[in-house]
């Protein structure tokens, strides 16, 4: 079961353009991910390129081997020199637990691509998966978010005493505080048959003194070995050197890429597109990273390195470069190009907001002769348990309806807690004990006149249960209001978190620990790469193991 994407809440027109509306839009791609034409030309122009395959090779198996990858993934690294293999690449910051949802999704739906383009081009494609460990936003990476047992979204998170921001966040070293993470999730979830074996995996990979970087890749290693998936840790010297004249030319002709980006830019806002990623003037797209990550702004060709007095002309940050290469790291504009001038890649895989920035960069690509990548949206999904589904077919609602809210929906189902026949029926038998009651004091009064006070007495009462009625009534219709609205809440905390579509909130962790590993097996098989719309997920073997 399948939804458009353009019927996915806060899709920005440049995205829906790039789906349904190409030709809109295809001055800022290289190529329709629609058209198989596309990956045609896309590997013609990726083979005819020379790149270091041996020593790009020689550093994935070491760093891969590290990880404790399967043979698959050694083969797939083997086949970019023996059969001059290309890639499909996506990638992610190197999250707590490996982040939210759609993580795992971006590594399977690359896997998937990367099986398909083989089968249907007759040559070997390997699905590699970027880590951005050079990242610096801490409060990125930092937590997961989960449904705990009452069903209520809550964080987890790893504080890190590190004073300054502009660290890397990949190569920060986790203390005894990482083990707490672990009780917190163990705490927050329910048991299961599976939670022990993932909680063991898991603390396997985060565990006191391994960075980031190691326990993400570990983590995903142990998740996805047996699919090939390829590793890459950037923050590797060899590997910045391969990309020296990417920077060199990003150094030496004073930041092309942000000239090239506020171009784009000004067309994409002419055409009515909002650009994702803002650009500044004489400013490069790299960091100097000796330790912190610290931009470089050019002012009279001298470029000054923020947040301190340092200034060096053009001819010593080129001297820099050649004798550290490690020491430079580009930004999230400049990042694409490193990547494809020193892998082969056909196409990227990335989320709504990556394809907005991959429009800003179609000019820089041209100006530094790379070949941008086909841009390929990666697959989403909302997981349906078969507890939504009972909430969903007993408020006569769907998806759709929880993402555009339910607050509507409370309101009507307050209002009807208390049928209007029940109010009326009370108000009449209100309005007829008082008028039967006057009529009975009347002629209990003509009869005797000592009755009056005991018709009077019996009215008191008659009114008093009648108010004791009412008040049961309506803590009875609070009561039931209240069990609906938990359950509304438990609806929207599944399927819209904080407002948000599931896979961008809720960390995998906790249905693995509820599924198995079988879960992602599931997934995968599911996952359908000839189609683009967004995927309802339903699997039978998960609702018999449903609590």
């Amino acid at each position: 079961m399948q939804i458009s994407l353009d019927k996915l809440p806060s899709l920005s027109s440049l995205v829906h353009d790039y789906c349904f509306d190409y030709d809109k839009v295809q001055e800022f791609f290289n190529g329709d991910f629609r058209d198989p034409a596309t990956y045609v030309s896309q590997l013609e122009r990726v083979q005819a390129r020379e790149i270091p395959r041996e020593r790009l090779a020689a550093i994935l198996s070491d760093q891969n081997q590290s990880y404790g990858c399967g043979p698959l993934t050694l083969q797939n690294i083997e086949s970019l020199v023996q059969e001059r293999a290309c890639a499909v690449v996506t990638g992610q910051q190197v999250g707590l637990f490996s982040g939210p949802l759609y993580t795992i999704y971006k590594a399977l739906t690359a896997i998937k691509l990367a099986e398909s383009l083989s089968k249907r081009h007759g040559i070997r494609v390997v699905p590699i998966f970027w880590m951005a460990g050079e990242d610096h936003d801490f409060a990125e990476v930092n937590h997961i978010d989960l449904l705990d047992q009452a069903n209520q979204v809550q964080r987890i998170s790893y504080e890190h005493d590190s004073s300054s921001g502009r660290v890397p966040v990949g190569g920060l070293r986790f203390s005894s505080e990482i083990e707490t993470c672990i009780e917190q999730l163990d705490a927050m979830t329910p048991p299961s048959e599976f939670k022990a074996e993932i909680l063991s995996l898991m603390s396997g990979a985060y565990r006191p003194g391994r960075s980031f970087t190691e326990a993400f890749s570990q983590w995903l290693t142990c998740l996805c070995s047996t699919y090939g998936l390829v590793l890459i840790d950037p923050d590797h010297p060899d590997l910045k050197a391969m990309g020296h004249d990417v920077f060199l030319t990003e150094i030496s002709q004073g930041s092309p890429s942000s000239r090239c980006v506020m171009q784009t830019s000004s067309r994409l806002v002419e055409g009515g597109y909002k650009p994702q990623v803002p650009q500044q003037e004489e400013r490069l797209n790299l960091f100097l990273a000796e330790h912190e990550r610290l931009a470089i702004h050019l002012q009279d060709e001298v470029f000054a390195i923020k947040g301190t007095q340092r200034r060096l002309t053009k001819d010593e940050m080129v001297d820099l470069l050649h004798k550290s290469p490690h020491a430079f790291s580009p930004n999230v504009l400049l990042r694409p190009l490193w990547q494809d001038s020193i892998l082969p890649t056909i196409a990227y895989v990335g989320g709504p907001g990556e394809i907005a920035y991959f429009a800003q960069l179609k000019g820089v690509y041209d100006h530094f002769e790379i070949p941008m990548p086909v841009i390929y949206p990666r697959k989403g999904f909302t997981f349906l348990e078969k507890s939504v589904d009972r909430s969903l077919e007993q408020f006569s609602l769907s998806v759709q309806d929880v993402w555009s809210g339910l607050s509507a929906v409370r309101d009507a189902m307050a209002a009807a807690e208390i049928p209007e026949t029940l109010s009326r029926a009370l108000e009449s038998l209100d309005s007829h004990v008082d008028s039967s009651i006057a009529n009975i004091g009347l002629e209990a009064a003509s009869l005797d006149g000592s009755l009056a006070q005991s018709v009077d007495a019996t009215h008191r009462k008659i009114k008093h249960q009648l108010s004791l009625l009412e008040e049961r009534i309506l803590k009875a219709a609070k009561r039931r209001q209240e069990v609906v609205g938990r359950k509304l809440q438990t609806l929207e905390n599944k399927l819209y978190p904080k407002r948000h579509l599931q896979e961008r909130v809720l960390s995998a962790t906790p249905f693995l620990m509820k599924y198995g590993l079988t879960w992602l097996e599931d997934l995968y098989q599911a996952m359908d790469v000839t189609h683009f719309d967004h995927q309802f997920f339903r699997i039978s073997e998960g609702e018999r193991r449903e609590s």
